[in-house]
């Protein structure tokens, strides 16, 4: 699985929003993924 698929598996319920914020910093997500995902723009 990528860090995308994981992602959408698990916020909110096991992943915060610090948690995708992470990702995004460290490249394994976009910001329009993460946007997609939490409903917030990043």
């Amino acid at each position: 699985m990528d860090a995308y698929s994981l992602a959408l598996a698990y916020y909110p319920r096991l992943w915060n929003k610090q948690r995708i914020q992470a990702l995004v910093a460290a490249g394994r997500l976009t910001a329009e993924q993460a946007a997609e995902i939490t409903g917030e723009e990043f």
